[in-house]
């Protein structure tokens, strides 16, 4: 019973997200297919195989093109802050806004990078992910760097804790950031390559961290 449960979640993971993500490209294909069904009966030439789909390919690219200028982002802008003042509506638009953003978006600036830190104490591990960093100079004239980390929430990536960690504490990790986020995302359901991850990398020990951190006092 235990293996059916954990392989049924994990293929209720992995299929999910396609499972609606070609829901909502169906709905919207037959959507705007019966926005043009009156075009095509008037003019009976633009009858042709695809021309929905055409229609969808054509809407998100004059949408990309519009939402490139000033004025587009403005209106795009105001329409989204209606949005954001609609209760539980919001919450879903943003969820949805952020985790596109991280898998569709070319230039990733918002995570640099997926790390492992240990929190909330050691010997726990976590994953984080890398926002910028900044470097910070003690009374005692040494300098130090530190990094700014995101610590999201599990199933809700969109949430989490803010961290200021230095450098060294910091733990690679040999995943992209989409793979991270599905480890975040289905609760570590989705592991890709972790057992490889283990073998190769060493996972800093408590008394690891604490030689570095006395090194660097």
């Amino acid at each position: 019973m235990g293996w059916f449960r954990r392989n049924f979640l994990t293929g209720l993971v992995i299929l999910l997200p396609t499972v609606i993500t070609a829901y909502v490209l169906y709905r919207f294909f037959v959507s705007i297919d019966s926005i043009l069904r009156p075009i095509v009966e008037k003019y009976p030439f633009l009858d042709f195989p695809g021309l929905g789909f055409i229609g969808v390919i054509l809407i998100i690219l004059l949408t990309g093109v519009f939402a490139g200028n000033l004025i587009g982002r403005r209106i795009i802008g105001w329409m989204e802050n209606l949005v954001y003042r609609i209760p539980l509506i919001n919450r879903i638009y943003i969820a949805i806004k952020q985790i596109s953003e991280v898998f569709l978006k070319q230039e990733r600036t918002v995570f640099r990078r997926a790390i492992l830190i240990q929190y909330p104490r050691p010997g726990i591990y976590v994953i984080g992910f890398v926002t910028s960093s900044w470097k910070f100079r003690g009374a005692d004239g040494k300098e130090q760097t530190f990094i700014n980390v995101f610590l999201p929430t599990t199933p809700n990536p969109t949430s989490g804790l803010f961290l200021m960690i230095p450098e060294h504490e910091a733990i690679p990790l040999d995943y992209s950031i989409e793979e991270s986020l599905k480890m975040v995302i289905s609760g570590g359901a989705v592991m890709p390559g972790m057992q490889n991850f283990m073998t190769k990398h060493h996972m800093k020990s408590i008394q690891d961290v604490e030689t570095e951190r006395r090194k660097n006092q």
